[in-house]
């Protein structure tokens, strides 16, 4: 889309109840880092779009939905977490 105006732009990209993937393209490194740290997305690609690396997260905002899929935060979906709360001396017996 084109523009003039930063904020704008910024609110028009997310005016949208999906969050996925957004690209921004720019020769400024600066306005791109200012911009896409204001996208409500869950991957944003800088000059370039759709380039996945398995290390990373690939998850969506709003409703494109929750937790990652790939990287270390996807593949803690497997795992089964566990909590154990052990009382102090002080707290009396176990």
């Amino acid at each position: 889309m084109k523009w003039t105006d930063e904020h704008e732009v910024i609110r028009r990209a997310n005016d949208t109840e999906l969050g996925l993937g957004a690209s921004v393209w720019t020769r400024d490194s600066a306005q791109a880092d200012r911009i896409a740290s204001q996208l409500e997305a869950g991957n944003i690609w800088v000059n370039c779009h759709a380039e996945m690396q398995p290390s990373t997260p690939f998850a969506g905002h709003k409703q494109s939905g929750l937790g990652s899929s790939t990287g270390d935060d996807g593949l803690k979906a497997y795992c089964n977490v566990q909590s154990i709360y052990v009382a102090g001396p002080d707290a009396g017996d176990l």
